[in-house]
């Protein structure tokens, strides 16, 4: 009898095993598809330049001045920015090198990672709306253009308040303008951010303060110590022994399959609560606020200041359809309710927009709300988006810059 048992058993354990295997190795396979789908526009890009990109997410420290930023060493690397003059905040390519030109203009380019000018993993080579939009207008007149790209990933209207300010205090600039939206809802989501007195402060860099661990601008690693949690009140010591308690974890495993039974109808279905209404409108009001005192401030210093609502996938409800594995937004475990909370959000924002005469409002753009093949993953444009972006931007920008 026992070895009866032992002989099930063994079986049991093998075939278990390789119901795991195979589980493993979809989920694997996906993974894989994934990443490749995700970098197409990287690596064509690099097959088209011949040049190596990296294809790394960010790695961004503490900045005591704009809550975090990229390093020196890191724009060292960057192809799109190893042969560009930069600082830890911002990277300037000029438009029309040649000695011809009739005028020169600068201009002061804010964001997240959409404009950050090491969105390699994004875009590709030099494939920022950044690039095109100043590649396509310089191609078109005698004039030069001083673009310094100041944007960052992860930053929030806030950060770009505080890169706008820092920057003025050494630089003057004929135009700033600002991409942003999306990432306000980073004051829906991290509760620390509800606190005012921490409005300004950088998401990525609260999120490292709730962890006990941050990095610096020198590659120091810092321990933090919380004497009152609730605000994130506390001091902050180097140092010399502690290890980072987290490592890269690859998240194939977890992921949630796409049910087979969804209909159309379920996609981005999520009744709104009142609370949640509530706190995407504070996220609103405070996107309100950082934009008149970036154009108060602009105006203050004699620039010309435009703040564009960027589109992003699933605004439109004719986004996905036809429910299949080519809908990036589903990548994400929470997407009915994330669709639903960025629908509202970008509801106030575009009322909010509206009323303002240096808001342009481009996030109503089909393509850019449906189609899959302009972006990279739910959020990130790819090379080709990003084209299109400075397409609808171009007039406006030019009509500002008086040409």
């Amino acid at each position: 009898m026992k070895k009866i048992f032992k002989i099930l058993f063994i079986n049991i354990a093998i075939f278990t095993g390789m119901i795991a295997s195979i589980e493993l190795s979809l989920n694997l396979a996906k993974f894989i598809r994934n990443k490749v789908k995700y970098s197409e526009s990287v690596i064509s890009n690099a097959i088209q330049t011949g040049k190596t990109i990296s294809t790394e997410r960010h790695k961004l420290v503490f900045h005591p001045g704009v809550g975090h930023s990229h390093q020196l060493n890191d724009f060292r690397k960057n192809i799109n920015t190893s042969e560009l003059s930069f600082d830890n905040l911002s990277a300037t390519e000029v438009f029309q090198n040649d000695d011809d030109f009739s005028s020169q203009f600068k201009v002061l380019t804010l964001g997240g990672s959409t404009t950050d000018p090491l969105g390699t993993q994004f875009s590709g080579f030099r494939g920022t709306w950044v690039h095109h939009l100043f590649d396509g207008i310089s191609q078109n007149n005698f004039s030069r253009y001083l673009v310094e790209n100041a944007g960052s990933a992860g930053a929030t209207s806030s950060n770009e308040l505080l890169r706008l300010i820092t920057k003025f205090h050494s630089n003057k600039y004929d135009l700033v303008i600002s991409f942003n939206g999306i990432n306000e809802i980073y004051f829906y989501w991290n509760p620390y951010l509800r606190n005012k007195e921490n409005v300004l402060a950088s998401n990525m860099l609260l999120r490292g303060i709730n962890s006990g661990v941050i990095k610096g601008l020198e590659g120091k690693t810092f321990k933090i110590e919380r004497t009152f949690p609730s605000n994130l009140i506390g001091y902050i010591k180097e140092s010399t022994t502690f290890k980072q308690l987290s490592k890269l974890k690859t998240n194939f495993l977890s992921k949630k399959t796409l049910n087979p039974n969804l209909t159309k109808k379920e996609l981005g279905v999520h009744n709104i609560s009142k609370e949640e209404k509530e706190l995407l409108a504070y996220s609103a009001g405070i996107w309100e606020k950082n934009i008149k005192f970036m154009n108060s401030a602009s105006l203050a210093m004699n620039s010309k200041y435009l703040v564009i609502l960027q589109p992003t996938l699933g605004l439109n409800k004719d986004y996905c359809k036809i429910i299949n594995e080519n809908c990036l937004i589903l990548d994400r475990k929470d997407y009915p309710k994330y669709l639903a909370r960025i629908r509202y959000l970008y509801s106030i924002l575009r009322e909010l927009c509206s009323t303002k005469n240096y808001c342009l409002d481009i996030s109503n753009d089909l393509a850019l709300t449906i189609d899959d093949s302009l972006y990279t993953d739910a959020r990130h444009p790819n090379n080709e988006g990003n084209k299109r972006i400075a397409d609808l931007i171009r007039e406006r920008v030019t009509q500002m810059l008086g040409m």
